[in-house]
């Protein structure tokens, strides 16, 4: 065998043996790994949405931003909409459709529907969301 073929067999065999030994080595099984990452993942995530919320809201209690800056929907919306139509029966599905990035367009059919300003309403659905 020529020095080239020698050198690619071994790596080959090197690489072989890394896998081997990670696989025999490895603490958990690829299932577990992956839900751990993800678990992890899911919390980061969560911990990062609490305190972009508790920045957003000392913004909008210092006057720095506007009301609804901090108003974040994701997933709960569903929540939420089922709330304020038991409390107030005049709401339709119309009335609370929820597109992300058109927040003002909701807060606008709200104002009209229950008569409240923006900022009430504000406070209504962060009252509500975190009652749940």
């Amino acid at each position: 065998m020529d020095k080239n073929g020698k050198i690619l067999l071994a790596t080959l065999s090197g690489i072989g043996a890394g896998i081997v030994a990670g696989i025999l080595l490895a603490p958990d099984n690829g299932q577990t790994t992956r839900d751990s990452v993800k678990r992890t993942l899911t919390k980061a995530g969560e911990d990062m949405e609490r305190t972009m919320k508790n920045w957003m809201s000392k913004l909008e209690k210092s006057g720095t931003t506007g009301a609804g800056s901090s108003l974040v929907m994701h997933g709960s919306w569903d929540d939420v909409k089922g709330q304020l139509k038991q409390n107030y029966a005049e709401l339709t599905d119309e009335d609370l459709m929820y597109a992300e990035g058109k927040e003002d367009e909701l807060f606008g059919r709200l104002q009209i529907k229950l008569g409240k300003t923006k900022e009430d309403i504000v406070k209504l659905i962060d009252n509500i969301r975190n009652s749940l």
